[in-house]
C-alpha cells in the first residue's frame, strides 16, 4: 500500500519512493532536486535511531567519499537558521572525515514527528541498524504512526499476534489500527507484526551486557539470544566473553551451553537439581507459550505435570 500523508505539507510516498525506492503502488511526484549544503550548517538529530557506528565500515565509506564524493543526497530539514539531519548520518560523518565542505542534500519541510518517522524508515530500509536499534526503531515508528505509548504498542502487537492464531484479541483497538500496523510492516518488508512480536521484542529483556554487545556489533543477535537462555549470570558473562574473544559460531555457543548445564547438573545435589528444574519450568510455563504448542505436545505436557504432582503428593 502507498504511504499516506499525515498532513498536507509533505507527500511521504514521494519522499520514500525517491530516496528508498518504490514502497507502494501509487504514483507520486518526486521531491525537489538536491542542493549543496555546507557541512558546518548541518546539525545531528538527537533522536536518530542509530546509536552505534561501526568504525571499520565508516573508514571504508570515508575512503569511497574521498575518491568519488557523496553519490546519494542526505535528507535535512530547516530548523531556525540551520539544517537538521533527518537521514544520512554515516554519509555526513564520512564527508566530514574526508575533508569535504559541502554535501548534496534534499531539504524537506517537516515537523518533529515527520522527521523522526522518515529517519526510522530510511534506516530500516537500508538495514543500517543493529538488531537492538532496529527493534527500538520499529517500536518507535509504530508509536508515532498510531499515536500509542510504548505499552500501547506492545498491547497492539500482542492483539495482532493473538488474532493471527484465531484467539480473542484486545477489543480496545480498532480494525483500522490493526490494518495500519500490518501495512507498516508490509512497507518495511522485514517482519510481520506477529513474527516481530515473538522473535524481536524479547531482545529488549536481554541482560544489559548482552544488549550492549549486540548494540555495539561485538556479537550477532542470534548468538546473544542463545546466551541469554543461560540462567546463571556468571555463566552468561563467561560465555559472552568467550564468544566475542574466540568469535564462536552459533553451533559452538550452543554446544558450550549444553556443556555448562551438564557440568552444573553433575555438581549439584539431587534436591537442588529438582528445585532448579521446577523453577526453570515455571518460567517457561506461560499461557502464550503453552497455547502456541501443537495439541499433541500440550497433551504430553499435561501428562508430565500430572505425574510430577503425583510424585510430590505421594
Amino acid at each position: 500500500m502507498a504511504a499516506r500523508k499525515r498532513r498536507g505539507d509533505i507527500d511521504r510516498a514521494a519522499v520514500f519512493e525517491a530516496i528508498l525506492g518504490d514502497l507502494g503502488r501509487g504514483q507520486a511526484e518526486a521531491p525537489a532536486p538536491p542542493a549543496r549544503i555546507p557541512l558546518d550548517a548541518i546539525r545531528l538529530n538527537e533522536q536518530q535511531p542509530r546509536h552505534h557506528m561501526d568504525p571499520t565500515a565508516l573508514a571504508q565509506l570515508t575512503a569511497s567519499v574521498r575518491q568519488r564524493g557523496v553519490l546519494e543526497p542526505v535528507l535535512v530539514r530547516r530548523v531556525d537558521d540551520e539544517y537538521e539531519l533527518v537521514a544520512g548520518e554515516r554519509r555526513t560523518q564520512a564527508a566530514r572525515e574526508a575533508g569535504l565542505l559541502e554535501i548534496p542534500a534534499i531539504v524537506l519541510e517537516l515537523d518533529d514527528r515527520e522527521a523522526l518517522e522518515i529517519s526510522i524508515i530510511e534506516n530500516l530500509q537500508r538495514e543500517d541498524l543493529n538488531a537492538v536499534e532496529e527493534t527500538e526503531a520499529v517500536l518507535a515508528l509504530l508509536g508515532l504512526t498510531l499515536d500509542l505509548d510504548p505499552s500501547g504498542v506492545m498491547a497492539l502487537l500482542n492483539d495482532v499476534y493473538q488474532r493471527d492464531r484465531g484467539r480473542a484479541g484486545d477489543d480496545s483497538f480498532s480494525e483500522e489500527q490493526r490494518e495500519t500496523a500490518v501495512e507498516l510492516f508490509e512497507r518495511m518488508g522485514r517482519f510481520t507484526p506477529s513474527s516481530f512480536f515473538v522473535n524481536r521484542v524479547p531482545i529488549l529483556s536481554f541482560q544489559e551486557d548482552l544488549l550492549e554487545a549486540v548494540r555495539t556489533g561485538r556479537i550477532a543477535f542470534t548468538k546473544a539470544q542463545a546466551i541469554a537462555r543461560l540462567e546463571s549470570p556468571e555463566q552468561r558473562r563467561a560465555l559472552l566473553g568467550e564468544a566475542i574473544e574466540q568469535n564462536l559460531s552459533l553451533s559452538q555457543i550452543r554446544r558450550r551451553i549444553t556443556e555448562m548445564r551438564a557440568d552444573e547438573a553433575v555438581e549439584q545435589p539431587i534436591g537442588e537439581r529438582v528445585v532448579l528444574a521446577l523453577n526453570s519450568a515455571k518460567r517457561l510455563l506461560s499461557r502464550r507459550r503453552v497455547a502456541a504448542l501443537p495439541e499433541d505436545q500440550r497433551l504430553r505436557l499435561a501428562e508430565l505435570l500430572e505425574e510430577v504432582q503425583r510424585v510430590l503428593e505421594s
